[in-house]
C-alpha cells in the first residue's frame, strides 16, 4: 500500500488564489520525451546500493519547531474562523432586527436568550464541523475556490445542526430569515479572515520568512520544471534547496537540475540526506522512477518527520478535476472530463452577456472621455480595428481604442530587431509608435474596453486565451494550436499572471490550464483578479 499519513498526491504548485485559488499551473517540457524515457529506465538502479542501516531520528529541536509552527497556524485559523462567525451573527442580527441585542423568540418558551448568546453556545460545534472538513490542515490552507466550497459546505452542516438542535430541545421558532443571513455572513466572514491570513502568509513567504526547505528527488525534465515553478512562486512556501539524481549514471549525463539547485547525491542517499539536512518537504518525481523504487523510497521515509509529496505529472489539471480513490488496494488517480461541454458553453455565454451589458452601461462616461482625449492629441480614428484569430482559426476584427500613431504598421518592420518578447509575440517596453495618451491607456488596459463589443457579438469572451495575430498563428506548433479550441477572451490567466513579463511558452501553458479547468467560478475569480492587475499595471507596457 503506497498511501501513508504524510503522503499526498501533488497536482498543483501555484498557491492562493483562487486559488480558487492558488490556480496551479502546468508546465511545458524542457526536454524531449526520449530523454524522459531514458531517465525512467535509469531509475531502477537508484536504490540498488543504498545503505540499509536504520535512519537516525530527526533532531528534536527541528521537530519541535515544526510542531509549534503547525499548531500556531491552526490556532490562527480557529481564532479567525470564530471571529468571522461571530461577526456574521452580528451582521445578520443587525440587518434583520435593527439591533445586535435582539432576543430569540422561541415559541412556547419563556427562555430569555439573545441571538449572540445562542451563537456563542453553538460556536464550538461549528468549529468542530470545520475541523471535520479538514479546514484546519495547515498543508491545505489556500485561497482556492475548492476551499470556498468546503467552507460553505461545512457551515451548511452547522446550520442544519443548529436547526435540529432547536427541535430536539423543543425550542421551535428560530427565525428562518435570520438563519439564512447568519449562514451567508458567516461564510463571508470566515473566507475574509482566511484570505487575510493567506495574503499575510504569502507576503512573508515572498520575503523568505517561514519557508519550508524542499528536497526534489529526481533529476529529469519534470523535476527541473517543478524546481523552476517553486522558485517563481515563493508564495507556495517551499524553497527548493537541492535535488537527488535519479541514478548515478543520470547524474553524470542527464543532469537537468544542476543549473537551478545543487545536486546533493543520488536517490539511494535519500534517507541519509533527509535525516542529516534541515529538510521540511520532500517531493518525489514519480516519472523519474519505477514503481518498486518509488515504493521503497516512501517506505524508508515513513519514520521521518517530513512532508512527503509525490508528483502526479498532471500539471495541466486542477485538483478539482482529480479524485484519489482505492480499488483492490491500489491507489488510483481519476481525472474528470473537460468542463467546457455544450451546456457549460451556453452558461458561459449567458454570463458574458449579462456582465458585458452592465460594464458597457457603467463605463459609457469613461468611453466618451477617452474618445475625446484621443481625438484631441493625435490625428486618426478613435477606434482601431485589428485582424485577430478566434476560435478554430476564424478571423475577426478586434476593436481597441487607438493607442498608436496611424503609421504604426508601416514602422513595425524597422522595429522588429528590438523585439523583447519570445516566440511569435512582438513586444517593446518603450515602443516609439505609442502616443502619450496611448501609453496611459495601455498601462491601465483602458484601450481594451471596446472589446466588450466583440464580446456582445460572440467573437470574444470576457475570460479566455489572448486572441493572437495571424502572423503569430502561422508560427504555432501543434501544441500551441490547442489554445484556439475556445473563444478568446479580454482577460485570462495570462493577463493576471504577469502579462508582458511572461514568455510565449508560459502564456500557452496558462491558456491550456484554463481550457482544461474552466468553471463559472474560475471566470469570476479571474475577473476579480484582473482588477488589481489593471490598477497596479502589473506587466503592462
Amino acid at each position: 500500500m503506497l498511501a501513508a499519513r504524510n503522503v499526498r498526491i501533488v497536482t498543483e504548485l501555484r498557491p492562493f488564489i483562487i486559488d480558487i485559488d492558488r490556480l496551479s499551473l502546468g508546465y511545458t517540457p524542457t526536454r524531449t520525451n526520449c530523454d524522459q524515457h531514458r531517465t525512467l529506465a535509469r531509475g531502477k538502479d537508484a536504490l540498488r546500493n543504498r545503505d540499509h542501516s536504520p535512519v537516525p531520528p530527526r533532531s528534536g529541536s527541528r521537530s519541535m519547531r515544526r510542531i509549534v509552527k503547525r499548531r500556531l497556524t491552526v490556532l490562527i485559523l480557529v481564532v479567525g474562523d470564530a471571529v468571522g462567525i461571530l461577526l456574521g451573527a452580528l451582521m445578520a442580527t443587525w440587518v434583520w432586527f435593527g439591533s445586535v441585542t435582539a432576543p430569540v423568540a422561541f415559541e412556547s418558551s419563556s427562555l430569555d436568550i439573545e441571538f449572540l448568546q445562542l451563537v456563542a453556545f453553538v460556536l464550538p460545534l461549528w468549529i468542530g464541523i470545520l475541523a471535520l472538513g479538514r479546514l484546519y490542515d495547515p498543508d491545505r490552507v489556500s485561497a482556492a475556490m475548492s476551499e470556498t466550497g468546503r467552507v460553505a459546505r461545512s457551515l451548511s452542516f452547522g446550520v442544519v445542526a443548529l436547526i435540529l438542535g432547536t427541535y430536539l430541545a423543543k425550542l421551535p421558532g428560530l427565525s428562518r430569515a435570520w438563519t439564512l443571513l447568519f449562514w451567508l455572513f458567516a461564510v463571508a466572514g470566515v473566507l475574509f479572515f482566511r484570505q487575510i491570513f493567506v495574503i499575510v502568509l504569502a507576503a512573508w513567504h515572498r520575503r523568505g520568512l517561514l519557508m519550508k526547505a524542499a528536497l526534489i528527488v529526481g533529476s529529469n525534465g519534470e523535476a527541473a520544471d517543478i524546481i523552476r515553478l517553486l522558485k517563481r512562486t515563493p508564495e507556495a512556501g517551499m524553497a527548493p534547496m537541492g535535488c537527488l539524481a535519479s541514478s548515478q549514471a543520470e547524474r553524470l549525463t542527464l543532469n537537468f537540475c544542476a543549473d537551478d539547485v545543487p545536486v546533493l547525491g543520488s536517490a539511494r542517499d535519500l534517507a541519509r540526506v533527509a535525516s542529516e539536512m534541515p529538510i521540511d518537504v520532500i517531493v518525489i518525481v514519480s516519472s523519474a522512477f519505477d514503481h518498486d523504487v518509488l515504493a521503497r523510497m516512501i517506505a524508508e521515509l515513513r519514520h521521518l518527520d517530513v512532508d512527503l509529496h509525490v508528483s502526479s505529472g498532471l500539471f495541466e489539471v486542477l485538483t478539482s478535476r482529480v479524485l484519489v480513490s482505492e480499488i483492490a488496494g491500489v491507489p488510483l488517480i481519476t481525472v474528470k472530463g473537460l468542463s467546457l461541454s455544450r451546456g457549460n458553453l451556453v452558461v458561459k455565454r449567458a454570463f458574458d452577456l449579462c456582465v458585458c451589458s452592465a460594464l458597457i452601461l457603467l463605463g459609457a462616461p469613461l468611453w466618451a472621455a477617452v474618445a475625446i482625449a484621443i481625438k484631441l492629441t493625435s490625428p486618426g480614428p478613435v477606434l482601431y480595428s485589428q485582424d485577430r484569430v478566434g476560435v478554430q482559426g476564424t478571423s475577426f476584427a478586434m476593436l481597441k481604442f487607438r493607442s498608436m500613431y496611424i503609421d504604426a504598421e508601416q514602422r513595425l518592420v524597422e522595429l522588429s530587431e528590438h523585439n523583447e518578447a519570445s516566440g511569435p509575440l512582438f513586444k517593446i517596453r518603450d515602443d516609439p509608435r505609442v502616443t502619450a495618451v496611448g501609453r496611459w491607456m495601455r498601462k491601465y488596459s483602458i484601450d481594451e474596453f471596446p472589446q466588450l463589443l466583440n464580446v456582445m457579438r460572440g467573437e470574444m469572451s470576457l475570460v479566455g486565451p489572448r486572441p493572437p495575430l495571424r502572423s503569430e498563428v502561422d508560427r504555432y506548433s501543434q501544441e500551441d494550436w490547442r489554445r484556439m479550441d475556445v473563444v478568446p477572451g479580454m482577460t485570462g490567466l495570462w493577463q493576471v499572471s504577469g502579462r508582458s513579463n511572461l514568455t510565449f511558452d508560459e502564456m500557452v501553458r496558462l491558456d491550456l490550464f484554463y481550457i482544461h479547468n474552466w468553471s463559472v467560478g474560475l471566470d469570476v475569480a479571474l475577473i476579480i483578479r484582473t482588477v488589481p492587475a489593471v490598477l497596479f499595471a502589473r506587466g503592462a507596457y
